[in-house]
């Protein structure tokens, strides 16, 4: 049976057309969820035991499984299995789709006929309206199930905070930074997703979170578009500016990524302020004076004075020892002999 004769509830008699009774089940095909990311395996099942108010019991002549694109105007045939035609499996799907079907043989195969299409690296492109059908001879007649919407799923990419300036401090997080008060830092968020997303900057500080309140300071560029996987994808870039002020010390920025009011995602940094710069911060600017020289110079003033000491100490007690032993007789005049006797002139 040609399939093209099948998919829009006709039959060919003599190059004519005829129209059979359609009867729509209230089932719909048999799929694990209606929503899938694109590069997503999954598979769509047509069994007859989706059409439980089928009005004739006969035998099946065959099933399909029909699709309509949002491109398209009326369902087209994409897979059609006849157990009795001498060519049992007629397709119309993408290469690396996939096609099993079973039972039909018997003369009343009802109960035992099934198609199952598996869908390989799912595409944007292949999102629409999915139902099966089955044609029955005698009487004939075809029944559809009520179609199942099939759409996909574009995932939310969110990279992590870029500052400027940042002022790494070695051994600690990276997603932090250390800036001196009157600084004017750069905050970019960046994401990638569908098109309803919108970025959100939150601020959080002892153990407080609340939305960023300086609206001024926010902008949002226009999304970029772009085509990935046949997916519509758009590329958000979001910046915080603020000059750092003592009170924002130790406060965490967050950017969350929101879709259609829901939190998708998020990132954070931590902005460490300070007032004067220490030796442990990279990068530092070339030419630049740490603004704790001052504190520097005095620390090697003092040590210096204390070694000062020390050798003052050192050389008056050396003086005060050799004028000791000048001052004692018997230590030139009565000098002790190897042999431990004194000696005779003592």
């Amino acid at each position: 049976m040609d399939v093209d004769c099948i998919q829009f509830g006709l039959i060919c008699i003599n190059d004519g057309w005829l129209r059979l009774p359609t009867y729509v089940s209230s089932q719909q095909p048999i799929v694990n969820q209606l929503e899938y990311p694109p590069g997503d395996t999954f598979n769509i099942t047509c069994d007859v035991s989706r059409f439980a108010d089928l009005r004739s019991a006969g035998e099946l002549l065959s099933i399909s499984l029909l699709r309509q694109l949002s491109t398209q105007t009326s369902f087209e045939n994409i897979a059609s299995y006849e157990p009795k035609a001498e060519k049992k499996m007629t397709t119309n799907i993408p290469i690396q789709w996939q096609v099993f079907y079973a039972g039909g043989e018997g003369i009343n195969n009802r109960n035992t006929i099934r198609l199952v299409v598996t869908v390989v690296d799912f595409q944007c492109a292949d999102a629409g309206l999915y139902q099966c059908q089955i044609f029955i001879p005698a009487p004939s007649h075809q029944a559809n199930t009520t179609p199942v919407n099939i759409t996909a799923k574009i995932g939310i990419t969110q990279k992590d905070i870029y500052m400027t300036p940042h002022k790494k401090i070695i051994g600690e997080d990276i997603h932090s930074s250390v800036n001196t008060v009157g600084v004017e830092i750069t905050l970019t968020c960046s994401f990638t997703g569908p098109a309803n997303l919108q970025a959100l900057w939150r601020r959080k500080k002892a153990g407080h979170e609340e939305n960023y309140p300086y609206a001024n300071n926010i902008k949002n560029s226009k999304p970029v578009f772009s085509v990935i996987s046949g997916c519509n994808t758009y590329d958000y870039t979001s910046e915080l500016k603020c000059t750092l002020e003592e009170k924002d010390n130790g406060t965490l920025y967050i950017c969350v990524v929101m879709e259609d009011n829901i939190e998708r995602s998020r990132k954070m940094f931590t902005n460490i302020c300070s007032e004067q710069s220490t030796n442990n911060i990279s990068p530092s600017k070339p030419g630049s004076r740490p603004d704790s020289a001052g504190s520097n110079v005095g620390t090697r003033v003092f040590g210096l004075l204390v070694v000062l000491v020390i050798i003052v100490v050192l050389i008056y007690f050396f003086v005060i020892q050799k004028n000791k032993q000048i001052e004692s007789p018997e230590a030139y005049l009565c000098p002790v002999l190897p042999s431990g006797d004194w000696c005779g002139w003592c």
